[in-house]
């Protein structure tokens, strides 16, 4: 048995593939935890932590580093959860049991980012982080219900994208400042419709042809995007490299972004070039079921946002209200 009773404590005894985990633990609640956790990073072929703690000695921070671990690298969104995470931890306490994880908690929580001026969308991307690692730690048995979360009410502005008008201006501006790596990464953004996180982890071996397959990507799940001949050539200029720091991109950006005079426009961010990407292919007639697997949406609630932006559809259908016989309907002037 890999766990058995020694005297006073409960043992974990462990032996595979020339590996051998041999610890102690006060009780057998403890012990069959970490056996658990044991064989995982046995079947994952992860290192074995040096130490372990028990469900009743861990703490809201450790669970949130532990997704972390799991979930949270390399990659912009990642970036952004950690630092989410730090804010959650320094409201919460570093020592606060993992069992106050719970929807008062949560709701205090939600005020406290209130009090601060957070937006809804904002104060929603922030509740993900803790969804997360509430799921995680419910598939790890470290808490033992689902902890349910009231979202916040989002509204929905006016989806930002880039004009026909505004991209030379774009290309123009970035080529003299001397910024044509910033230039290539925004111009390959706009015509593959890719987040910014996840143009990091592509390279040449990913490209068949025009069809580029994205293996890290937000949802987890890898989709294939077709490339234009400007993406395809950036592609291959930058011998499959499109990787650049965040930081340089969004120095470029707000330069760009003052010089074109968009300062006081909120929405026009490098998320924008997603956004971009998605319009335009809705605008020139492609069905939002392909939009929606083309940016890896999960759900076609996301890619409905651009809905609006089909006049085609509303050109085809006012055809059906004329009559057929234009004759029987008249006007009458008062």
């Amino acid at each position: 048995m890999p766990v058995r009773q020694r005297g006073g404590s409960w043992q974990v005894d462990v032996r595979k593939k020339g590996i051998t985990f041999r610890q102690n633990f006060t009780t057998e609640k403890q012990a069959n935890e970490v056996l658990k956790m044991v064989e995982e990073c046995y079947r994952l072929g992860k290192p074995i932590p040096s130490d372990f703690t028990s469900t009743d000695e861990m703490t809201i921070a450790s669970l949130l580093k532990r997704t972390g671990d799991k979930y949270w690298t390399n990659s912009d969104w990642g970036m952004k959860a950690q630092a989410i995470s730090k804010e959650i931890i320094d409201f919460v306490g570093v020592n606060t049991p993992l069992t106050h994880l719970n929807e008062e908690m949560v709701d205090n929580l939600v005020a406290h980012y209130k009090y601060k001026g957070n937006q809804n969308g904002t104060i929603n991307r922030k509740l993900c982080v803790i969804s997360k690692a509430a799921k995680f730690a419910l598939t790890r048995g470290w808490i033992d219900k689902k902890l349910m979360i009231d979202w916040e009410q989002e509204t929905k502005g006016r989806v930002r994208y880039v004009t026909e008008e505004e991209e030379p201006v774009m290309w123009k501006v970035l080529t003299q400042l001397g910024m044509e790596d910033e230039r290539d990464i925004f111009m390959f953004l706009i015509d593959t419709g890719m987040r910014v996180g996840e143009n990091n982890h592509v390279s040449l071996r990913d490209l068949n042809g025009n069809r580029l397959t994205l293996w890290e990507t937000k949802g987890g799940k890898a989709r294939t995007v077709v490339l234009t001949s400007r993406a395809k050539e950036i592609f291959r200029r930058r011998f499959g490299n499109m990787k650049l720091p965040y930081h340089k991109l969004r120095w470029a950006w707000q330069r760009m972004k003052t010089i074109m005079g968009l300062d006081d426009d909120n929405q026009f961010v490098i998320h924008c070039l997603r956004h971009t990407c998605a319009s335009r292919l809705v605008q020139r007639g492609v069905s939002l079921q392909v939009v929606k697997e083309w940016l890896g949406h999960e759900d076609l609630k996301m890619t409905l946002r651009y809905a609006h932006l089909c006049p085609t559809n509303l050109e085809q259908a006012v055809k059906v209200l004329e009559p057929s016989n234009q004759g029987t309907r008249s006007v009458t002037n008062a």
